[in-house]
């Protein structure tokens, strides 16, 4: 079983006060990960940071005099760690903030439980954080077993790892699910449709191995700079009714390019019979439902996207990224609502990650076709 991954989130100017608790962490054998111990020489900062973050099952964010007027990573790792609290699915990520310095919160970390760092021992400190994160630990073990068993669906992850060193070489990393359940048969076609989707993506980013560019490339650079990337992370995974949504983030890193690729990759079923919910139209009973969910999708990306500044420009990339049917290919189904994501470039600038929205099912319930209306245990609306 894999260790839970732990994630530091600070400035770069409160590294020399954060490096003990990472020593404190690695001591416990509790995984954490912090930049300037992980990524490696060669290795593109933004990819690894923002894989790490998918990986993670704790955010520590660490507050101070430095950082809480501070823009740049620091602030993109708070908005990821609140937008995944937000989203309360099966795998949240648990954010616990603590205070070095006695410095109000940034607003997105007020109302959660803080630990601070005045007037206190390094030893109590360091014990009150053990003591947080086994307990944030049991709180997410016990809400997986939780869902599995309400669900009467049981699921795993297994790595799957490989990599090549050549120029270029590769490195491709799959969290591969295995699934069971004493209730519904032939749940495992599921899991072999989702593996073998994934690994089709890690084979072909295994091609580059076979076109070597020694024009581009050298065995004299680091490793990580001839080296293409891709992984694919387990998000999460829920049945609502009889419906099982399995979410994956997807990442690509091209040797030398400017920017990796973030990607999200939704799997949907139907459990009884075993059927995939392959695309977003056929959710609907006609292309009327389109324009309703074009409607709602836009007002919600504006309301989080858009900047008075470029407000014109991020509207215009918000209409044009969700124009046809196959712009909603990342879909899933939660308790109250369905969540649609977007890549990055998608629907906004790199830098505004892999938007999700939630459009709540009484907005689209008159649209859904019946097998899928009554799989989610949910009505048509009387018109």
């Amino acid at each position: 079983m894999r260790r839970k991954m732990i994630f530091l989130s600070y400035v770069s100017e409160d590294r020399a006060r954060v490096m003990p608790f990472y020593e404190l962490l690695d001591a416990h054998n509790l995984a954490p990960w912090m930049d300037c111990m992980c990524i490696l020489s060669g290795q593109n900062w933004d990819y690894e940071i923002t894989t790490a973050l998918e990986r993670s099952d704790i955010i520590i964010v660490f507050v101070s005099e430095n950082s809480v007027d501070k823009r740049g990573y620091a602030q993109k790792e708070i908005s990821f760690a609140i937008d995944r609290i937000k989203e309360k699915l099966v795998g949240d990520i648990y954010v616990i903030p603590i205070q070095l310095d006695p410095v109000d919160f940034p607003s997105p970390l007020k109302g959660i439980q803080f630990l601070q760092t005045e007037h206190k021992s390094s030893t109590v400190v360091e014990q009150e954080l053990l003591d947080a994160i086994q307990a944030a630990l049991k709180k997410s073990n016990d809400k997986v077993s939780e869902a599995q068993t309400k669900a009467e669906v049981r699921w795993h992850l297994e790595a799957s790892t490989s990599a090549y060193n050549g120029i270029p070489g590769y490195s491709t990393s799959i969290q591969r699910i295995a699934i069971s359940s004493s209730k519904y048969t032939n749940v495992r076609d599921i899991a072999d449709h989702i593996n073998g989707t994934l690994a089709t993506h890690s084979m072909s980013s295994r091609s580059s191995a076979l076109e070597p560019e020694p024009s581009s490339y050298n065995l004299m650079q680091d490793e990580w700079q001839r080296t293409h990337t891709f992984d694919a992370i387990f998000t999460s995974a829920q049945v609502v009714g009889r419906v099982f949504s399995v979410e994956y983030s997807l990442h690509w890193y091209s040797a030398g390019a400017a920017h990796p690729i973030h990607s999200p990759k939704s799997f949907c079923y139907l459990l009884d019979p075993i059927v995939h919910l392959s695309t977003f139209s056929e959710l609907f009973l006609d292309d009327s439902a389109l324009v309703a969910i074009q409607s709602e999708v836009r007002d919600l990306l504006n309301a989080t996207l858009c900047r008075e500044e470029n407000e014109l420009s991020d509207r215009n990339w918000i209409y044009e990224g969700t124009k046809e049917w196959s712009d909603f290919s990342n879909f899933a189904f939660s308790d109250d609502g369905l969540l649609i994501s977007f890549a990055s470039y998608q629907v906004a600038c790199f830098a505004a990650g892999t938007p999700t929205v939630k459009v709540p099912y009484e907005s689209i319930s008159r649209h859904l076709v019946d097998n899928v209306l009554h799989a989610l245990g949910l009505h048509r609306p009387r018109s």
